[in-house]
């Protein structure tokens, strides 16, 4: 039985949907690009997240960047974990400013004691990024932070949709939040991604620079107030959005019930410890995370492959802090990050995955550590 790491899914009611009104777009009833449906994914995606504006742009990278450009972090330092994507810290090096990496917890997400460590007079933000989806206490310990500080709480929701803490969603607890809609997120436009914010002067900075710093005034189209790029959103992708959004409640209900069947499987596994969402909070499972306690996980990652099972990726393989594309900080030591990134699996979950699967999975997991030798 062959199971992929994940798989995309639309219904085919949203497929008719999507075909029928890029129809119309091809004939000519909307723009290309950035026009009537664009509109409505921004107001219907910012509604559904709790906030009053969203910004559409082309990547979840483009949203982080565009939210830094947009706070001013030039010359500043923001606050970023280990364990997370490359694009997070990308976009705070593009917008001109410093990346200080700090350790996570128990959950792998961001540790708000050592953040406070890390906080000086050139300190500007935090971005914490709800790594796998999951919304962790640590987020309300941060945010309190940041307000105490005078510091801007940057979200990096770019797993997170749908995912809440305390009845508030994810992107809606800093002053903005960026969200991806690439092919493996559990709502999916193929490529492209959204700001989510209640602050309106920083709607406009961003709206204008996704569009090369363009701010109409009077006849002139091409009046430029900043640097600016092409970070504009398709209104095919905003079409796959709004059916996307529509039956996101759908695509995190299954998902539950897939890592429920992974919970009861894997309960009595001594050799490993499930990372498990916070009281009061909603877990969409972007990333079913395991921590191995007793084995290698570049063997255990090979012996699935071989039984035919694709791991779900990992959050992530190796911490930021140790990639040879930053040297000046491959000397820092984050003993958590060092240790969950080394150590955690991540096992196939999405919407249209079958019981059968897995459960089959699960039995192959457990027989796999069964068989493979430990470590210390």
């Amino acid at each position: 039985m062959k199971v992929p790491a994940t798989k995309p899914y639309f219904f085919k009611e949203d497929i008719e949907f999507i075909s029928e009104k890029f129809k119309e777009i091809l004939e000519g009833k909307s723009f290309l690009s950035m026009d009537k449906y664009g509109k409505e994914f921004e107001s219907k995606f910012a509604s559904y997240i709790g906030t009053k504006f969203g910004v559409g742009c082309n990547s979840g990278t483009s949203a982080l960047e565009l939210i830094c450009r947009a706070i001013g972090v030039e010359g500043k330092e923001v606050i970023v974990p280990a364990n997370t994507f490359i694009a997070s810290v990308n976009a705070i090096l593009n917008a001109g400013g410093q990346p200080v990496f700090a350790d996570c917890g128990d959950n792998m997400c961001l540790d708000a004691n050592d953040v406070a460590k890390k906080i000086n007079k050139n300190t500007v933000a935090v971005m914490h990024v709800h790594i796998g989806g999951l919304v962790s206490k640590s987020i309300l310990a941060i945010k309190k932070i940041c307000k105490d500080a005078g510091l801007h709480l940057i979200e990096d929701s770019a797993q997170a949709h749908g995912s809440s803490l305390n009845g508030i969603k994810a992107g809606a607890f800093g002053t903005a939040s960026g969200f991806s809609f690439f092919s493996t997120k559990v709502m999916t436009t193929g490529e492209g991604g959204m700001v989510t914010t209640n602050d309106q002067e920083l709607v406009a900075k961003m709206k204008s620079m996704r569009e090369f710093g363009k701010v109409k005034t009077d006849i002139y189209i091409n009046y430029h107030t900043s640097i600016g790029y092409n970070w504009r959103l398709p209104e095919v992708s905003s079409l796959m959005g709004i059916r996307q959004l529509m039956m996101l409640p759908k695509f995190i209900e299954r998902r539950n019930e897939i890592a429920k069947i992974y919970n009861r499987e894997l309960l009595d596994c001594q050799d490993i410890a499930i990372i498990q969402p916070e009281e009061n909070s909603e877990f969409n499972y972007y990333k079913y995370i395991i921590v191995l306690k007793n084995h290698d996980r570049a063997t255990v990652h090979k012996a699935m492959e071989k039984r035919e099972i694709q791991p779900s990726g990992y959050v992530y393989e190796l911490p930021l802090h140790k990639q040879p594309v930053f040297p000046w900080a491959n000397n820092l030591v984050l003993p958590k990050t060092e240790y969950l990134c080394a150590r955690h699996f991540c096992l196939p979950i999405f919407y249209s995955i079958t019981d059968e699967q897995t459960l089959y999975v699960a039995k192959n997991l457990k027989e796999v550590l069964q068989t493979l030798p430990k470590i210390k």
